[in-house]
């Protein structure tokens, strides 16, 4: 347990979370999200927690398992982005 609170551990967080972000970004530019990216995360936020939540439980689970330990290895960094886009995308279905 003691893992998940080190400075490696929070890089991964953050990776994840602004992965989420730029999943938002990549919706906004395609003009499936309408006004301001910020806006539509505080207008939206059950799908909000539920982005977030599942994010952070998956670099959690990545983390517990020994797959996410170092943030210089760059397959590591890929794996974090890739579960903060996914978060963003499983939970942000729909019509905006």
């Amino acid at each position: 347990m003691q893992t998940l609170f080190t400075f490696t551990s929070l890089v991964f967080f953050g990776i994840g979370l602004l992965s989420m972000l730029s999943h938002a970004a990549k919706k906004w530019i395609a003009g499936e999200i309408r006004g301001n990216l910020i806006d539509w995360y505080a207008d939206h936020p059950r799908a909000t927690a539920g982005a977030i939540l599942t994010c952070l439980g998956g670099v959690v689970t990545a983390i517990l398992s020994g797959a996410l330990n170092d943030y210089s290895v760059g397959a590591q960094i890929l794996a974090a982005w890739g579960i903060g886009y996914a978060s963003d995308t499983v939970n942000n279905q729909g019509q905006q």
